[in-house]
């Protein structure tokens, strides 16, 4: 089917060719002609199924047959951005026609809208909020008002905006036509719609499930994690542009910051920035000069912004409708995309239900507990630790088993050190015994036995370190953590015994060694002297 099938003006099918408009969509080909008719119409479809297209188009062609005198639509948006991007379907569409529009949106100048209004336009879109506060300046004339579209009727109803709608329908003649348009129809909606329309049509458009041209994949993480991820996720792929959805406005502002000072060019935009800062990021997201926007979900319905690369989703969204909105926004116009989800421990039960959107399919990964900016990553293949996160993990928990042991670290430098010594000890007792038994065993010239003289030789060799408990330290048995210390030693320890056994000891040390063979310490101080003088039993 095409649109001239319609039997629109030439002027509109010319507005149509000029944005290369030829097709309908499902829900463009089933709403105009009920529009056209002038019947009310209840239309359910997601976004970027071609919805403002569905209303506007009909709309307009009414418009151009009627009287054109005074304001002959009125169509509420949830959002600026929203608000702003249908007023530019209108415009453009309508370029051939001459159809005249404005927006009545917060964060514009008031007094250029409260002109626009007073001159009269065929058109207005506008926001609710701002709406009530120009009707209570200026009393706006809808008397000759004949069309109301709702826009994204459920998403007004998520931001607490029915009772304003309420009370701007009050304003408008009980005689016009209708249309309400949702994603979704909760019950509060159904109520509206049962107060405010007489014998609605009814089209909806099989629910959509996020396009098979989105490669979605997901990340269980800790929330501290996110950045080095996204700075990791960058690298990793090739892409032209990204979205970061939050689900706050504070955390937008900060990521941007955060993005900012890792030299990552980023925009943020939500409710509280002034409307000229929001259509200046916005702008400059669409036109490339910035790669990256940090938004609420302020940016995930209805706006449409050409080859989106990647999607993230820094924060897990409310629901499953507003998981497939945002994600909606890459893989458009048969161009592949990429949508990343960042799940954190509290938005697990969330998630759960993302997984379960019927025909749909994410690869979910389990992101190291200890993952940071040194980690390896790969978009292809498994995460995997970095060195320093392994050594690091080694030393944590060698602390922690020695804090459990009741050991500190200095009780364990000490063992560690007494290892040593023993283990020196040991193997330089060990080269005396072997040194001995190649030598010819000869009688001391002082009449000694030969086992004296191999005792003081050990003696002499150990005086450096006492023996401990007053007995001799070869006749203790050896523990079997020294004999593993051993025999881990490795050369360069070995030199160092081997000069240990060059060294010449002096008389004086040689004197004091055999004098103290048999008692608990080495003697010290003036009570060493003393005691050097009492006989030993």
């Amino acid at each position: 089917m095409k649109f001239t099938d319609f039997n629109l003006s030439d002027d509109l099918i010319a507005g149509l060719n000029d944005l290369q408009f030829s097709e309908p969509t499902p829900v463009q080909e089933q709403s105009i002609p009920i529009v056209s008719e002038g019947k009310d119409l209840i239309a359910v479809a997601q976004t970027g199924t071609g919805k403002t297209g569905a209303f506007v188009i009909p709309i307009m062609e009414r418009v151009l047959n009627s009287d054109r005198k005074g304001m002959k639509a009125l169509i509420l948006s949830p959002t600026r951005e929203l608000a702003s991007q249908i007023d530019e379907q209108i415009f453009a569409i309508g370029y051939h026609a001459g159809i005249s529009s404005a927006t009545v949106i917060g964060g514009s100048n008031f007094s250029q809208q409260a002109n626009a209004l007073k001159a009269g336009v065929d058109i207005i879109v506008a926001t609710p909020g701002r709406l009530m506060d120009q009707y209570k300046v200026l009393g706006i004339d809808f008397s000759n008002l004949e069309y109301l579209v709702l826009d994204e009727a459920d998403r007004m109803l998520d931001m607490g905006f029915l009772p304003d709608i309420k009370t701007i329908i009050s304003w408008l003649p009980e005689k016009r036509q209708t249309l309400l348009f949702s994603a979704t129809m909760p019950g509060e909606i159904k109520k509206l719609a049962g107060s405010i329309m007489t014998d609605p049509s009814y089209v909806e458009i099989e629910r959509s499930k996020p396009s098979e041209l989105v490669e979605q994949r997901a990340y269980r993480l800790r929330s501290k994690q996110k950045v080095d991820l996204v700075k990791k996720i960058f690298d990793a792929i090739k892409w032209d542009s990204c979205i970061i959805f939050t689900s706050t406005k504070k955390g937008t502002d900060e990521l941007q910051r955060l993005l900012k000072r890792e030299g990552i060019k980023a925009a943020s935009i939500h409710g509280d920035r002034t409307q000229d800062e929001r259509n200046k990021a916005l702008q400059a997201f669409k036109n490339g000069q910035v790669p990256v926007i940090v938004a609420t979900d302020v940016l995930a319905r209805g706006i449409d912004i050409k080859e989106v690369s990647m999607i993230i989703n820094y924060d897990v969204p409310n629901n499953t409708d507003d998981y497939v909105h945002r994600i909606g926004r890459t893989g458009r116009y048969d161009k592949s995309g990429i949508a990343v989800t960042f799940v954190s421990k509290r938005d697990s039960r969330t998630f759960s239900q993302i997984e379960r959107i019927k025909g749909n399919s994410i690869k979910t990964i389990d992101l190291p507990s200890n993952f940071n900016e040194k980690s390896d990553f790969s978009w292809e293949g498994e995460l995997k630790e970095s060195r320093s996160d392994r050594k690091s993990d080694k030393n944590k928990a060698r602390s922690s088993s020695s804090q459990k042991g009741g050991r500190s670290k200095e009780s364990e430098s000490k063992t560690s050190g007494s290892q040593k010594t023993s283990g020196r000890e040991n193997q330089t007792r060990r080269d005396n015994q072997n040194q001995d038994q190649k030598q010819p065993r000869k009688a001391p010239a002082s009449g000694k036995s030969p086992n004296t003289t191999k005792q003081n030789a050990s003696s002499e060799r150990t005086n450096h370190r006492s023996p401990k408990n007053g007995k001799d330290a070869d006749s203790q048995p050896r523990k079997k953590k020294t004999e593993v210390h051993q025999n881990k030693q490795d050369e360069k320890e070995k030199q160092k015994i081997a000069e240990l056994d060059k060294v010449a000891i002096p008389p004086a040390i040689e004197k004091a060694a055999k004098r103290n063979q048999k008692s608990l310490k080495p003697a010290k101080g003036v009570w060493g002297i003393i005691k050097s003088f009492i006989p030993k039993i």
